[in-house]
């Protein structure tokens, strides 16, 4: 095998399999990634047996080939060389990465012991979307989960798609929860039946890495026990998380008697210097003044002392003091960045809240209030 490959396409086609590299002692092949050639493509791949990603990467082949390298020091050296054009040749079971002025000779296994990676059994059911919508759906409801060895079946994002509702994601961890929507005729779908997975987080959060730059379409097929992610330049393959999500739906409000209009950055300010004096449950109040013209957001610690920050407001409905969380209150604040005002709808001060927008009315944000 001999190819010629530039530096930066190099870069890229490493970083992309930088977290699906294991360090399990017991299976040393998995520091290793292969590289190989097949329908004139040059190929990474990498796998720690959860996640699998494989980048194609672009270059001159010279000789076909594969071979498995180890991973940290492929990337450190090709990540430190500054010649741009840069030769990879296996010969002697050793992988030869040079330059004009610099040699690494790297000691390759054999591919036979590298884990085989599944893939896809119907390639005629899918769903392609643009990249940039799937990533901001993504991004919208990630903020609300966060790893569960207790409930595992809430340690990921939740994907609904069918012919009613269109894709539907959402996340929580019984805290809060964020749902966004994509309507049916925004994205093209193969698929003829209704199906739902659940994306363990690490592989949402890798999705919104790897294509982080890429543009264009990126297709999305569900199997019973894996989803695989693919555009022209990459594919990740990850098994799905087993378990029943549960009725996010009775969780969302319906009817929210009191309605707060704020300027969302004003607010997210307010919420960032005021939580300077939370306590140890990181409680933040809010409390709609008597006039109904403006909210007073505060926290008081017994160590440090109080403070308080008031932001104009509309007020629709009654007067409430409400205590939250200020991270899952601010996580909700950030998810709308398209809108210049958010709405808080409160139904009573011991009762889910739910953060949403006008401007985006498929997104929508809920948070528990603590007890105050």
């Amino acid at each position: 095998m001999k190819l010629i490959i530039l530096k930066n396409h190099l870069v890229d086609g490493l970083f992309s399999l930088e977290r699906s590299v294991s360090e399990n002692p017991n299976l040393p092949i998995l520091k290793n990634f292969l590289i190989k050639t097949e329908d004139n493509k040059i190929l990474f791949s990498a796998t720690n047996l959860e996640i699998a990603v494989t980048s194609i990467v672009p270059g001159k082949i010279i000789e076909s080939g594969e071979t498995t390298a180890p991973f940290s020091i492929t990337n450190n050296i090709v990540k430190n060389l500054v010649a741009e054009r840069v030769s990879v040749e296996l010969k002697n079971n050793k992988l030869i990465i040079s330059t004009e002025n610099y040699e690494a000779l790297l000691q390759s296994q054999e591919t036979k012991d590298f884990p085989i990676i599944p893939d896809v059994r119907n390639k005629n059911s899918f769903f392609e979307i643009d990249i940039e919508l799937l990533k901001e759906g993504l991004s919208s409801v990630v903020v609300a989960t966060q790893h569960s060895d207790i409930r595992p079946e809430i340690s990921g994002v939740f994907l609904s798609l069918s012919r009613n509702d269109g894709l539907v994601l959402v996340a929580t961890d019984s805290f809060r929860l964020s749902k966004k929507t994509i309507n049916l005729e925004s994205f093209e779908t193969k698929m003829l039946e209704e199906t739902s997975a659940i994306i363990p987080l690490k592989t949402a959060a890798e999705v919104l890495r790897i294509f982080k730059k890429e543009e264009g379409k990126i297709k999305a097929f569900i199997e019973p026990n894996q989803i695989v992610f693919e555009t022209t330049s990459a594919k990740l393959t990850s098994h799905l998380i087993d378990g029943k999500f549960p009725e996010y739906e009775t969780v969302i409000p319906k009817n929210t008697p009191t309605e707060i209009i704020v300027e969302r950055e004003e607010f997210i300010n307010a919420v960032k210097l005021v939580s300077s004096f939370s306590g140890r449950i990181n409680d933040l109040n809010l409390k709609v003044a008597d006039n109904k013209k403006s909210l007073e957001i505060g926290s008081a610690s017994s160590s440090l002392g109080e403070n308080k920050y008031t932001v104009p407001a509309r007020v629709k409905g009654e007067k409430i003091s409400i205590v939250f969380n200020w991270k899952y209150l601010l996580d909700g604040l950030r998810v709308y960045g398209k809108s210049p005002e958010i709405i808080l709808g409160v139904t009573s001060s011991d009762r889910p809240a739910v953060v949403k927008s006008l401007n985006e009315p498929t997104l929508v944000y809920v948070v528990m209030p603590l007890k105050a």
